[in-house]
């Protein structure tokens, strides 16, 4: 068995059973995240500034650098203060779900072969957040569990598919201002962020009479973070006041999951995260 796709994860602990030997298909060009965590390729152009005198003391660096120096200055020089772990109820994608509890997993009876089955779970997990947890910036480590059973038993060569995003929604009362738009939507936050992050991605095809078991942990860990207070106003069209007051306002963080499968005779999804920030 040969793994195909991997979606931005930072390191990679995969352990495989092939049972039978399949054939590769190319997977298609990748498409950018667009989330938070994906730093604006108009900011990694920017020329950096002149280098700073080395007699300036630890503070007075911090004070001095910016942007174009660092990549972000509002962090720089911060201590890392973490925010809380949680980690998700189960999805699941199955023939049948005879007493199964949706307070353990969420399962979903998917189509028969060779058809799709996409599913969408909310309130996977939560963390509550206090006023000022964090100053600027929030960040998280995501390591994501699959296990996938994956047949072919329909007479003919198919293609198995697989991806999983983890889908997180930060509610903040600043958003809740009606004359705040949201980029993605068109429409006012209604005091929601929403977020996709990219977990896991798979592509194959599968000669008729195979079959697979594949079990998959990767972590990525934050890059630009889930928000921050430079990406609140670049990004999300808040005024400096605006993205000040975020990160001085309680939070609830939400954590759900979209999966899509194909070929599938059984396929599990959860994934832990612990998030942190300055």
């Amino acid at each position: 068995m040969k793994w195909k796709s991997l979606a931005t994860a930072a390191a990679l602990a995969v352990s495989t059973l092939a049972i039978a030997s399949l054939a590769i298909a190319a997977p298609p060009k990748a498409s950018r995240e667009a989330s938070p965590d994906v730093v604006n390729a108009k900011t990694l152009k920017k020329a950096s500034r002149a280098e700073l005198p080395l007699v300036l003391s630890p503070a007075a660096l911090a004070a001095a650098v910016t942007v174009e120096d660092v990549g972000d200055a509002d962090s720089f020089g911060k201590n890392v203060t973490y925010l809380g772990i949680a980690q998700s109820i189960g999805i699941t994608l199955t023939d049948d779900c005879t007493g199964t509890d949706p307070l353990v997993e969420r399962c979903t009876v998917q189509n028969p072969a060779p058809a799709l089955t996409t599913v969408i779970e909310n309130d996977l997990a939560v963390i509550n957040l206090p006023p000022k947890a964090t100053k600027t910036l929030m960040c998280f480590t995501l390591t994501p569990s699959i296990f996938i059973d994956w047949a072919n038993f329909t007479g003919s060569q198919q293609m198995a598919r697989f991806n999983a995003n983890a889908l997180i929604s930060i509610e903040n009362p600043v958003l809740a201002d009606p004359a705040l738009i949201d980029p993605a939507t068109g429409l006012p936050f209604d005091g929601v962020l929403e977020i996709g992050l990219s977990t896991w991605s798979h592509l194959q095809t599968m000669p008729n009479n195979s079959q697979e078991q594949e079990r998959s942990m990767q972590t990525r860990s934050c890059i630009a973070g889930l928000i921050s207070r430079r990406v609140l106003v670049d990004d999300y069209g808040l005024s400096d006041t605006q993205a000040k007051e975020f990160f001085k306002k309680a939070m609830t963080v939400r954590f759900g999951a979209r999966v899509t499968a194909a070929m599938s005779q059984y396929t599990n999804y959860f994934y832990g995260v612990r998030l942190y920030g300055d």
